[in-house]
């Protein structure tokens, strides 16, 4: 049985930055900047708490000294928290048991399927015939299967998007990137194709939303906007009409977008009454919603989605989930398309896990935006070049300076 805890006031302090050198530094303390730009070391996003000694030691092989915010107090309200609810299992350590060219053929069989087996449902529905929920879970154990191998596969396979079927492709692509989450979490086999199911139905409810309204280019009226809110509703009575449907996927369905300060929809219920599963979602939901070309808005890069999550943890998104979820998805996920300091534009084929901030990147402009001959550079071939003009500025939107990632992939572009 679920017991809401309410956590007495706490405070924190008011951004006052103050320079302290790194055998200073304590666990606790909130890092806010560098000695040097942030996209010269491994740290996800600038601005973060040291929680163990271990945080020390990484920011000690890059860094003299930090800036550390301290002034005085401000009070923050109380937060809810859901305790109880049962014992969390033991977290699995999984190793990727093929390459990316191995798992292609399988990822592309999988998500090709899923893809089909999506649009289907999502049609039936809308006519209002069953859902084939033993379709559902093989799909789903397809790709869970795929992401178990070798995630990077799939996760590259799905950045192939058409906003004219946004909402089928939105709901395969939660799924993949809850799956993938969960991996990064460490959940067990069984509970990720429990996962995987509640991502691939939690937009269901769509369905019911009328086309002018699901479709329409430009803002929604104050009318619509209502309606539009209904589909968690909607989606609730569709998922609870299916025999055989686990029944964690209705409560997805119902609360994804609910949010921890109580400012969500359709209830507008706070932390207490959002489970685990359906925190994941929200995040997932709200990355892949951010990084999507839609009918009324451009897809945003991967870095402003994540800057976008950061800035709500622990008030709308769960802090420990969106810190394990900037992890999963790191400073340059493979198909970001990146802007060098020498000018030149090109995607990010490559992760190099050991320094996230130097990948591998296929260079296609050269200085002045023009398409320029294809080479593949190696980033962390730099070393401690922190003045190399070949290092990242900045991470830009799909389609920038007509860079599709789309079209590469579907020319036969592969990650390294």
């Amino acid at each position: 049985m679920k017991k809401t805890v309410v956590r007495p006031a706490r405070f924190v302090e008011q951004t006052q930055k103050t320079p302290i050198p790194v055998e200073g530094l304590k666990v606790g303390m909130f890092v806010s900047e560098l000695d040097r730009p942030w996209t010269d070391t491994p740290f996800i996003l600038q601005g973060f708490e040291i929680r163990s000694v271990d945080d020390i030691e990484e920011i000690a092989k890059h860094c003299e000294y930090v800036f550390v915010d301290n002034a005085e107090h401000v009070k923050l309200g109380p937060v809810e928290r859901s305790v109880g609810a049962g014992k969390t299992k033991a977290r699995k350590t999984f190793v990727n048991k093929t390459s990316n060219r191995q798992e292609r053929s399988r990822a592309t069989a999988a998500i090709s399927s899923a893809r089909q087996l999506t649009s289907s449902f999502m049609d039936d529905v809308r006519l209002g015939k069953a859902i084939n929920v033993r379709e559902i879970k093989q799909t789903v154990s397809e790709c869970v299967q795929s992401i178990l191998r070798n995630p990077d596969a799939m996760m590259w396979l799905s950045k192939i998007k058409d906003k004219d079927s946004y909402t089928s492709q939105h709901s395969l692509n939660v799924c993949i990137l809850a799956i993938n989450f969960g991996r990064h979490l460490g959940a067990p086999e069984d509970e990720l194709g429990k996962l995987g199911i509640s991502a691939l139905m939690h937009d269901v409810g769509k369905m019911r939303i009328p086309a002018e309204i699901l479709h329409k280019a430009g803002p929604l009226t104050a009318e619509e906007q209502a309606t539009f809110e209904k589909h968690p509703i909607y989606g609730r009575d569709i998922l609870l009409q299916q025999d055989g449907l686990y029944h964690g996927a209705v409560d997805v369905a119902y609360a994804h977008h609910e949010l921890l300060d109580g400012s969500g929809y359709p209830r507008g219920i706070k932390a207490a009454g959002i489970g685990d599963f359906t925190r994941i979602v929200a995040i997932c939901d709200q990355y892949d919603a951010l990084t999507s070309d839609r009918p009324a808005s451009a897809g945003k890069s991967s870095r402003a989605a994540l800057r976008y999550l950061y800035d709500r943890r622990g008030k709308q998104y769960d802090e420990r989930l969106v810190h394990h979820f900037i992890e999963c998805i790191g400073l340059y996920p493979a198909g970001s398309v990146v802007e060098l300091k020498n000018g030149c534009v090109g995607l990010v084929v490559g992760t190099n896990y050991r320094h996230r901030h130097l990948p591998k990147v296929l260079i296609l402009t050269n200085e002045s935006k023009q398409k320029d001959k294809e080479r593949i550079i190696n980033l962390g071939s730099l070393g401690d070049d922190r003045d190399s003009d070949l290092l990242i500025a900045r991470v830009l939107p799909n389609g920038s300076h007509g860079i599709h990632l789309e079209e590469y992939i579907e020319k036969g572009l592969m990650l390294d």
